[in-house]
């Protein structure tokens, strides 16, 4: 009895040991997880909406515009950022079709043109009507950014790695508007359902991002009621989203699990990286933002954009619950919105300045 007593003290004092470091290795790996990767991240989230706290959120001394000297034969690139229904489609056949400082090759029948470079085939306009969906369908800042898609993209093709000046360019529009055509278009049978959402490395799945629709048959015809009672409709916010870095919101979390924490995150980031932009333009006001596009790039279009921006969905009849409802479950756009009026009247100022003296 006194042997098998000694044999079962030291079976646990073995399985005590052998426990007690399993317990310590443990702890000094989310020692090392919390350090090195997850308390950069909350400072990284931290500073970004410190400054989306302030009462005040908009600057002025935050915001500084310049002519930019683009040269198209050296290492500057147009981006743009194109954010469904709101003018995107104009400005980008605009750059392509009617400007003459840096005339794309267009053939006839073809949505895409060649703006190569004067002295080589790389392009200086990332876009549509460029290059195309090479980064995804309608890619937003975290696909085309964070992503890192644009300078890979452009890598692939010169066949070596290279530095480049990137203006990051895209336009905005009243929330309330935009979202009325969005759903105008899906009622005419638009999906997009062909966009990756790629982030942290990899496309979002239906887990990730739940659809509203059967992917077999579509959502032609979806009714106003049906298109806003579906919770996981990436039209809301949509702005919003696709300027914000939504690695700093595990990706598209907040869309299946919104969180107050996780809207003040992304409206700060949408903010900052709007604020970053070389030019944004907003669709109510078209001539305003040509002219400023004119003369912080230095180029001159042929056409007046605002004849050719109209909206098809301005027949689109609402009662006030409806227009009630649809601004709501867009507050961070709409916050978005303002905020970005009032950046574009001050560069707007700016810029005037800038020409007088």
């Amino acid at each position: 009895m006194k042997k098998i007593g000694i044999c079962l003290t030291r079976g646990w004092r073995s399985v005590i040991g052998r426990n007690l470091f399993v317990f310590v290795g443990i702890l000094l790996t989310a020692s090392i997880v919390y350090f090195y990767i997850d308390a950069p991240l909350k400072f990284k989230v931290a500073k970004i909406v410190e400054s989306g706290d302030q009462e005040e959120y908009y600057s002025p001394r935050d915001n500084s515009i310049s002519r930019v000297s683009f040269n198209d034969s050296k290492n500057d690139v147009i981006v743009f950022v194109h954010i469904q229904k709101t003018a995107g489609t104009t400005f980008e056949r605009f750059l392509v079709r009617y400007q003459d400082n840096l005339p794309c090759k267009c053939m006839a029948h073809k949505k895409r043109c060649n703006c190569a470079r004067s002295q080589s085939n790389e392009t200086w306009l990332f876009s549509r009507y460029s290059t195309g969906w090479v980064c995804g369908l309608h890619a937003d800042y975290t696909e085309l950014v964070v992503n890192n898609c644009v300078q890979n993209v452009l890598d692939r093709q010169t066949g070596f790695k290279k530095n480049r000046n990137y203006y990051y360019t895209t336009f905005l529009r009243n929330p309330t508007d935009r979202f009325v055509s969005e759903f105008r278009h899906v009622q005419r049978g638009a999906t997009w359902i062909s966009s990756r959402h790629v982030c942290n490395g990899k496309p979002a799945s239906l887990n990730d991002l739940p659809s509203c629709f059967d992917p077999r048959i579509g959502w032609e015809g979806v009714s106003l009621e049906e298109f806003i009672s579906c919770p996981y409709n990436l039209a809301f916010n949509r702005q919003t989203r696709m300027l914000a870095d939504l690695t700093l919101v595990n990706c598209y979390e907040h869309v299946r699990k919104p969180t107050h924490e996780q809207d003040r995150i992304l409206l700060a980031s949408a903010k900052e990286n709007l604020r970053k932009m070389a030019f944004f333009g907003l669709k109510e006001y078209m001539d305003d933002s040509q002219w400023l596009f004119e003369n912080t790039f230095q180029m001159q279009f042929s056409r007046k954009m605002s004849v050719w921006g109209k909206s098809k969905s301005n027949d689109t009849v609402l009662n006030e619950s409806q227009i009630a409802f649809i601004k709501n479950v867009n507050k961070l756009d709409w916050e978005l919105f303002e905020y970005a009026l009032q950046l574009f009247k001050d560069r707007i100022s700016q810029m005037k300045r800038l020409i007088i003296n």
